[in-house]
């Protein structure tokens, strides 16, 4: 079989293979989408050392044999976990039972199959906070993926999702932000704007105090029917009390904080200020909020309130456990997730796109390996937020006109970006001025009726309309009468990207510099 053709020239192929695991360099991303960073690999693991693991108050450093013993441990609680709220048998009397039953059939499934699955360690790595000056600090990262205790974290994920309703404060992203400020109207003369950022939110929780306010508010709440309380208590002990993960050659328990790197680290950090919002700030300062919203650690508020309600605010703000706040005052102006929101001189609010002095607009370039509709929609989309994010007709054209010269920057032909764009423009507009008022009767497809072809994109494959074609020829009939199939849909995946081959979960130790050799003699 003849070879595909690479994207990457032989230059570029030997450089990315030198640059792999070199034992002088390492190539890291650094924070906030700002690219790849490469650093010393020594200083790397000095400042990893020296900013984070070091802290014994929040890591506990292993020995190969603990990690062992921990492994084991972990196992046997998993089995009691499942164990212990696994479904009812048939004739099982739940008054007599030794389980809560509050597992679904489904849930035990799944976990009994990520309880056979082979065991693997989290992996510590780091990125580069490059956009604070003058030294740079390190942002730790747990990696997760794969090991069994994610599995439970995942299924905790799950049902911490379903308390969504009940955080007052939670917004998703920066739409559902502007669907809220869209119901607001004019605001008195006294308002003002505000935001606030949770210091090192994830470390500054508490893990105890987290479990016990977060346990006893759920205790209090109309919950959903069928809802695992006992189950959800379980798992968020097992899964924030047990973060034990390897960094080269050393092993650490995480002892203090959010389990960095688990699916339910962000709506449990999300559940836990949210109790403290919906039992505390809220019931006493909401007559002076006349918004207030967080995404996970960044809030967002109008305020009406004097100078003295505000101290007391902020006062309350930092009375939660261990975590603590970065509060602005409050002003006509503030920067927020992805929007500058101001309050006009007419009493109104105005939003338009903001964007950090350090992005560096890495869009895909016309050389990537991608399928060709990918970069329409990849302008169709942002043009979308452009449009929705930008009070002013002159702000959105201020940007389509810098998404133009950015994408041509990268390489892409301008009549063709020009074109994209104006269609997209065209498509907006035209939404807005006729939205639909068809009713869709069409029920959805369910799973079952729904088939995914998963095939790894290549510029000189099979297009996906042959793909289409091959199927409904010879076997799309046959599947739809016997399987009920209605749907078949062809999914890309894509092919390893630079970033994948370069920036590892799994530390690259140079012989005889490995990580246990920059710990001092004698303890952590």
């Amino acid at each position: 079989m003849r070879p595909s053709l690479s994207n990457v020239t032989p230059t570029q192929g030997k450089l990315l293979e030198t640059m792999q695991n070199n034992d002088e360099m390492i190539i890291i991303e650094a924070d906030k989408n700002l690219g790849a960073a490469i650093m010393s690999r020594e200083n790397y693991i000095r400042q990893g050392i020296e900013e984070h693991l070091r802290n014994d108050r929040v890591y506990k450093r292993l020995t190969k044999t603990q990690v062992k013993n921990e492994q084991k441990r972990l196992q046997y609680l998993q089995a009691a976990f499942k164990g212990r709220h696994r479904p009812f048998r048939p004739n099982e009397n739940p008054a007599t039972s030794s389980s809560t039953g509050e597992l679904t059939e489904a849930d035990y499934i799944y976990l009994n199959r990520a309880y056979g699955a082979e065991d693997r360690l989290a992996r510590f790595r780091m990125t580069l906070k490059v956009h604070k000056k003058p030294n740079p600090k390190m942002r730790p990262i747990v990696c997760c993926a794969g090991t069994r205790m994610n599995h439970i974290s995942k299924w905790l994920d799950f049902q911490l999702q379903r308390l969504k309703p009940f955080v007052p404060t939670y917004i998703k992203d920066s739409h559902d932000l502007l669907s809220k400020l869209r119901n607001i109207g004019g605001l008195p003369p006294n308002a003002r704007l505000f935001t606030a950022d949770a210091v090192s939110m994830y470390t500054n929780i508490d893990t105890e105090h987290a479990i016990r306010v977060i346990g006893n508010w759920m205790d209090g709440l109309d919950l959903p029917a069928g809802f695992p309380l006992r189950a959800v208590n379980d798992a968020m002990g097992l899964v924030m009390r047990n973060n034990i993960f390897e960094w080269g050659d050393t092993y650490f328990r995480q002892l203090l904080g959010t389990a960095m790197g688990t699916s339910a680290a962000c709506m449990w950090a999300t559940v836990y200020y949210g109790v403290h919002e919906s039992t505390t700030l809220i019931p006493t300062h909401g007559d002076n909020l006349l918004i207030f919203l967080r995404f996970i650690d960044d809030i967002f508020g109008i305020w009406t309130g004097n100078a003295a309600a505000w101290e007391s605010f902020k006062r309350d703000v930092n009375k939660f456990g261990i975590l603590t706040w970065e509060i602005d005052e409050p002003s006509t102006s503030v920067d927020f997730l992805d929007l500058t929101i101001s309050i006009s001189p007419d009493g109104r609010l105005t939003t338009k796109t903001f964007q950090k002095a350090m992005n560096l607009y890495q869009y895909i370039p016309p050389h990537s390996a991608h399928p060709p509709g990918m970069m329409k929609g990849i302008v169709y989309g942002l043009l979308r937020n452009y449009y929705s994010q930008n009070s002013n007709e002159s702000d959105y054209i201020h940007m389509a006109v810098l998404l133009l010269r950015r994408l041509v920057a990268r390489g892409w032909d301008r009549t063709y970006i020009k074109s994209l764009i104006q269609s997209a423009d065209s498509r907006l507009r035209s939404a807005e001025a006729q939205p639909s008022t068809t009713p869709n009767d069409r029920r959805p497809l369910t799973n079952k009726e729904r088939l995914f072809l998963h095939y790894e994109y290549h510029p000189g494959g099979m297009p996906r309309g042959e793909i289409r074609q091959i199927y409904q020829s010879t076997c799309g009939d046959l599947l739809e009468s016997r399987l009920g199939i209605k749907q078949m849909t062809v999914a890309y995946s894509r092919p390893k990207n630079v970033r994948d081959v370069l920036v590892r979960a799994k530390l690259h130790q140079a012989p005889g510099r490995e990580a246990s050799t920059y710990f001092p003699r004698g303890g952590v």
